[in-house]
């Protein structure tokens, strides 16, 4: 790779991969996997579409003398598709075992963050009910001795959205009466027409 190239390459892997979000060694492996696979898939076609330049720069359109440009263009890329098949074909196959491989990392690396976001939203709702039993109970919380590394600040916050999330679920209902929302509207009669 050229200095230039991997200037590039690094880039467009670390915007991936902060974009793919991983948390934790695992993640952040499959996160990196999947980058340097759509890096991979994108230089394998770049060369699909430079095999094909080629026969522009090589004299393979020196053989046909053809005055339009765009009819010269088509017929010397064919021709470069027919004579450089094999090495098209083999290139079409990398491809798809990049992609498969790509596909494979982004599915494990989905399920792992699916895991662990699930597993957060139980340790949280879990945090949140003892915390509201502790403020019953006029003691202090202290998440980390339940085993969670949440702050309060961020319980807090969780059980206010919880609730005010019920609420606006019950004010829905009040408001679909208000707005008389509850029946389908009726589809409008047609114009009668004159007679």
């Amino acid at each position: 790779m050229t200095e230039e190239d991997r200037i590039k390459h690094d880039a467009f892997c670390q915007k991936m991969t902060a974009e793919l979000a991983p948390a934790g060694a695992m993640e952040e492996f499959l996160a990196s996997s999947v980058a340097e696979e759509a890096w991979r898939l994108n230089y394998s076609r770049a060369q699909c579409n430079n095999i094909v330049a080629i026969g522009h720069y090589d004299g393979t359109g020196d053989l046909f003398d053809i005055e339009h440009p765009e009819i010269h263009t088509a017929i010397t890329s064919a021709t470069v598709v027919r004579d450089r098949a094999k090495t098209l074909e083999l290139l079409s196959l990398y491809e798809q075992r990049i992609h498969r491989s790509l596909q494979k990392h982004f599915e494990q690396l989905q399920k792992l963050q699916a895991e662990r976001k699930a597993g957060r939203a139980s340790d949280l709702e879990k945090a949140r009910l003892l915390s509201q039993l502790a403020e019953l109970q006029h003691i202090p919380y202290i998440p980390a001795s339940d085993g969670f590394d949440f702050s309060n600040h961020e319980i807090e916050r969780f059980t206010t959205a919880v609730h005010r999330l019920r609420l606006a679920k019950e004010a829905d209902v009040t408001y679909r009466k208000h707005a008389n929302l509850w029946e389908l509207p009726k589809k409008p009669s047609e114009p009668k027409l004159a007679a």
